[in-house]
């Protein structure tokens, strides 16, 4: 007879909201305050996005600036940094592909990681789980509720009740139970003009929708909504966490905001974008056989490459190649703009030693 399989272990990561929780990693005097970030200048700009003390104070996104400093008068306005954001995000994606190959990101704002053990030498769900939530918030300062479940849905609903900062685990067997009870509003992307239909119709809960009759839920909503909407309620009907597939190259880049002509300090930024660059392919367990550093100056783009044999994949001797390569393209250090780290020719690593060894 052969054995059931045995379910996925689904991990939803909530970072909502990702911008105002990236804008108090780069400035901790936000944390606890009523935060908005929005685009346009002063009053006259549109919320994006706010901090949950400031939504208790009746501020929402789409809403003007200014109306939002007349329902909140002490609230900070940051008018947003999308190069931080992108780049914080794709941290946040090398973070959770430590713990698995299968992650999908549908928005900054959320992931979906399976934590599936395919062996007795995985990681067990529950700590992988709590590891990603640790590492989002010691080496990004992001803080992140956590849902783990054998479903998307009933994750993603666990997570909502984890807020904020939590993990909440729903054990095999007990999803059905836990979805039921919950409202129709935990249906991902529900219409409010359905959910009213729903409820008019009786239906206020995801069991109520689950338990519905196919035939009459059908005369309500439709045919091919009726399939959906109880495969949903049941979190059953949900297409696999994808692989991510592995990289065919690699860039990370800084710009140099401050001009600083500090050339120490140019290096650090080198050695910072070397790091990102060299983390990112890790997880899939690759090595760089081409670098190349891009320096960006007042007067136009710098750029040096080598290639190498066996190709990099050790974090100490990737900074080492970096600060080689962009050493020359530095000085003066006055005008230097930006600088990006490219990583090509990417394949399987195998076991190296450092090429450049520190001594003591």
């Amino acid at each position: 007879m052969r054995a059931s399989p045995k379910p996925r272990r689904i991990l939803h990561v909530d970072l909502d909201p990702f911008v105002v929780s990236v804008e108090r990693s780069l400035d901790p005097s936000l944390r606890g305050r009523p935060l908005i970030v929005g685009s346009g200048a002063g009053d006259g700009g549109v919320v994006a996005a706010a901090s949950a003390e400031a939504r208790a104070a009746g501020v929402r996104p789409g809403q003007s600036v200014a109306a939002a400093r007349r329902r909140c008068p002490e609230v900070a306005f940051r008018g947003g940094d999308l190069e931080a954001y992108a780049r914080v995000s794709e941290e946040v994606t090398q973070i959770l592909l430590q713990a698995s190959r299968r992650v999908e990101r549908p928005s900054a704002d959320e992931a979906y990681v399976d934590l599936t053990r395919e062996g007795l030498t995985s990681p067990h769900p529950v700590p992988a789980a709590e590891t990603i939530k640790d590492e989002l918030q010691r080496r990004l300062g992001l803080d992140a509720s956590l849902g783990l479940a054998s479903s998307r849905m009933a994750a993603r609903v666990a997570s909502t009740f984890a807020r904020p900062r939590g993990l909440l685990v729903v054990l095999p067997g007990y999803e059905a139970s836990f979805l039921a009870r919950q409202p129709l509003s935990f249906l991902p992307d529900l219409p409010p003009h359905l959910q009213t239909v729903l409820e008019t119709a009786g239906l206020k809960t995801l069991g109520e929708v689950a338990a519905a009759d196919p035939e009459s839920l059908v005369k309500v909503v439709g045919p091919g909504a009726a399939q959906r909407l109880q495969q949903a309620a049941r979190g059953e009907g949900e297409t696999p966490v994808p692989i991510t597939a592995p990289p065919m190259r690699v860039a990370e880049e800084a710009p140099i905001r401050d001009r600083r002509s500090d050339l120490a300090a140019l290096v650090e930024v080198v050695d910072g974008v070397a790091a990102r660059a060299c983390r990112r392919l890790r997880p899939f367990d690759l090595g760089a056989s081409q670098v190349a550093v891009e320096v960006t100056r007042t007067e136009g783009v710098l750029r040096r490459e080598e290639s190498f044999e066996p190709a990099i994949a050790d974090e100490e001797t990737l900074r080492a190649v970096t600060r080689a390569l962009a050493g020359p393209l530095l000085e003066p250090a006055a005008g230097v703009r930006s600088v990006q780290v490219r990583l090509g020719r990417l394949v399987r690593a195998g076991a190296q030693a450092p090429l450049f060894r520190t001594t003591g």
